[in-house]
């Protein structure tokens, strides 16, 4: 047992495994992967552009949704949504995808937010990777005392 949790999902009192704990802790690494995959991609398409806004690259966005894992409280990926920020027009008259205007459009990923984005994802990730080693060793620790009191 590790800790006692007391939720609204949960109306009475309960105790959180290790192994509630561990695959808590994997399940949000799972996700903050997925973040920082998507971080990854969009930083890959900042300097794209195209011959309108709508085909302009959209930087894409992870939300996230709180789920319980036996007792234990996680993040799963709810969706990935397009940014509404909008693509900057450039003017560039002799590339040959600018329009009528002589227009073409930058994708609208903002540098600083997706770096700052992939930090705290990063963070994160490792966090729960700490969270799970510390619940492995813990679990080790105690399979030890089992057997040396045996």
């Amino acid at each position: 047992m590790l800790q006692k949790t007391q939720s609204k999902a949960h109306s009475s009192t309960n105790y959180m495994s290790i192994i509630d704990g561990m695959n808590a802790a994997t399940t949000a690494m799972t996700a903050q992967a997925h973040r920082m995959n998507t971080v990854a991609g969009n930083i890959a398409n900042l300097n794209t552009v195209a011959s309108s806004p709508e085909q302009a690259h959209k930087a894409r966005l992870v939300t996230f949704k709180t789920i319980y894992q036996g007792e234990a409280q996680t993040v799963v990926v709810r969706n990935i949504v397009e940014s509404t920020a909008p693509n900057r027009p450039i003017f560039d008259p002799n590339n040959p995808l600018a329009d009528a205007q002589g227009y073409i459009y930058a994708s609208n990923v903002n540098r600083e937010e997706q770096m700052a984005d992939l930090i705290s994802a990063q963070q994160s990730y490792e966090a729960n990777a700490q969270v799970a080693k510390t619940l492995k060793n813990l679990a080790i620790s105690t399979i030890k005392s089992i057997k040396s009191n045996q």
